[in-house]
């Protein structure tokens, strides 16, 4: 696991969008922009079971996510890592918190009935365009 660097911990704990990329069945990219999170080194994003990216996880943990910050979108940190875990006991919890980073409410307000939210854990394997 590759530790992050304190510039990139503090852009993550911004409310920046990421853009993550998973394998999709046919080997094509799948690019989504989501809201991310981090515990530590590791990084946390949510998202509901049965959507494209959890079944490409399923599939093929590797994912690739891009950040910038901001006030400079002209940098760029790009990672390489894998899901290491996708759990529901902490999904609504995290969505929340993401929620509250985002959009500044404490419930995350487009939870769909019947929605299970999933907690994605994931491990950096390397960043480019850290300096």
């Amino acid at each position: 696991m590759a530790a992050l660097s304190d510039r990139l911990r503090s852009i993550i704990d911004t409310p920046v969008f990421a853009h993550v990329a998973t394998v999709g069945p046919d080997g094509h990219p799948h690019n989504t922009v989501m809201w991310i999170g981090r515990d530590g080194d590791r990084l946390l994003l949510n998202t509901a079971e049965g959507r494209a990216k959890w079944r490409n996880i399923e599939a093929d943990s590797r994912v690739g996510i891009s950040v910038s910050p901001v006030d400079e979108p002209y940098v760029n940190f790009s990672i390489k890592a894998r899901v290491i875990d996708m759990r529901t006991s902490d999904g609504n919890e995290v969505i929340d918190r993401l929620a509250k980073k985002y959009l500044g409410v404490d419930q995350y307000p487009y939870l769909s009935a019947g929605e299970v939210r999933v907690t994605m854990v994931v491990e950096v394997e390397s960043v480019a365009g850290d300096r």
